[in-house]
Parts: structure tokens; sequence; C-alpha cells
């Protein structure tokens, strides 16, 4: 396997993106009435991350730029989610604690994507350095 350079992790990224992509399309009809964002910007949001997904290769700097944006702009937003359910919404309500689950491991992800882009980032703009 052809990895690029030193550092490269994008075939993981990838395979990240996919994984949060295939959650939120999945869970968003369950947990809509929790959600209070537009379904065109929850649509697109899986679909931004199937495209980039599919562009990520070692070659597109620019791509490998917004595979390090996406997850920072992501965990925030799913962390969010999580724990503002986890304090404010009662938890005996099945909804409500799938709801956390789901959001805490979508955080998750786009944690170690953002870990693994950055990383990616650095050995591109960097490729003699350890």
């Amino acid at each position: 396997m052809n990895r690029g350079f030193e550092h490269y992790y994008g075939d993981e990224v990838r395979r990240l993106f996919i994984l949060g992509g295939l959650i939120m399309l999945i869970t968003y009809p369950f947990f809509r009435s929790l959600i209070n964002v537009p379904l065109s910007f929850s649509v697109a949001g899986c679909l931004v991350l199937a495209i980039f997904g599919g562009l990520t290769n070692p070659k597109l700097k620019w791509v490998i730029v917004l595979n390090t944006i996406i997850p920072i702009v992501a965990f925030p937003f799913f962390q969010y989610f999580a724990v503002y359910t986890y304090i404010n919404l009662p938890p005996a309500v099945p909804l409500n604690l799938a709801f956390f689950w789901v959001n805490q491991i979508l955080s998750i992800i786009f944690f170690l994507v953002a870990y693994l882009s950055t990383k990616t980032l650095r050995g591109a703009l960097f490729p003699d350095r350890d």
C-alpha cells in the first residue's frame, strides 16, 4: 500500500468520515425531535463527509487541509449535544440516553479524525521533519 508520505493517515481519516456519516444518516430519523438543525444541514453534513472521504489522497493538499478543518468543527458540535443531553434531558427516557451515546461516539470519532488529519497535514506540509 502506497501511503504517499510518512505520517499519511488519509485511509484512516476516510474510514472514520464514512463511519461518522453513516451513523449520522442512520440515526437522524430517530433523533429528529431532539435536533434543532434543519434537515438539509444534516443531510449536507453526511454528504460532505462522503465527498471529502472520497477525495482524500496524499497529492491533494487542499483536501488534507479541509479534512483537518471538518473535524475541528464537527467535534465540538457533537460534544456540545452530548453534554447538553447529559445535563438537561432526563436519562430515564431511552431516546435521550441513546441520543447522548450517539453524540458521544460521534464526538470521539471526530476527535480521532482531528488528530489523524493534523498528523497528515503536518506530514504534507513538512515532509522532511519527524
